[in-house]
């Protein structure tokens, strides 16, 4: 509170006033701040992103790969188009998003890209207090390949523990081949700026 006041003081160009005009002031600023505590509690917001953003549904960890089927996972919010630019996305794309719980001081959202009517691209986005993104990784994705020696499908599989290690394995399926063959594996965790840092994974 003092250290309020003597800022007060100091911004007003050393204009003399008495201390009943610093308390009104501060009673203001904390009336102002108690304001933005209730709106935000009764869903009322000024900002319509934030409010977007905090009618996502919470998804708990751990969660483990789903492959295309993501209803397996719960339930995706369509993301608006207005919003697709806070994910770096133009107007036109399709979105779904669903919260993740928060790693330090970054959100973490679960972003899924239809890339056509029944394909999914699954994107983890870190985010900052203003909803924009910090870092991101993609966690599925799936791709129709030709290859010299045979043509299939590569796609990931990924687990993500409640301590948030992201595991990430690509694999390709030939069109002759009786299984998958695994060509990459890659872990992962957020550090405390939001950044996806790649980990040694022990053999």
């Amino acid at each position: 509170m003092l250290f309020l006041m003597v800022l007060l003081t100091l911004s007003c160009g050393n204009k003399k006033h008495d201390v009943a005009y610093y308390e009104q002031m501060v009673d203001s600023i904390r009336r102002a701040e108690q304001v933005r505590d209730i709106q935000k509690k009764s869903g009322i917001y000024n900002n319509p992103i934030e409010a977007w953003f905090d009618t996502l549904h919470l998804h708990t960890l751990p969660i483990q790969t789903a492959g295309g089927d993501i209803e397996k996972l719960g339930d995706f919010v369509s993301v608006p188009l207005s919003v697709n630019e806070n994910f770096g996305y133009p107007s036109t794309a399709h979105l779904k998003a669903m919260a993740l719980p928060s790693r330090y001081s970054s959100r973490v959202i679960l972003l899924c890209e239809m890339q056509d009517s029944i394909t999914p691209a699954l994107y983890l986005y870190t985010m900052d207090k203003k909803h924009h993104p910090v870092d991101m990784l993609c966690i599925y994705h799936q791709e129709k390949v030709n290859r010299a020696t045979d043509s299939g499908l590569t796609y990931q599989e990924y687990f993500i523990t409640s301590q948030y290690e992201i595991t990430i394995m690509r694999y390709f399926k030939g069109r002759e081949a009786l299984k998958p063959e695994l060509e990459e594996a890659r872990c992962y965790t957020i550090s405390k700026d939001g950044m996806f840092e790649e980990q040694p994974i022990e053999l």
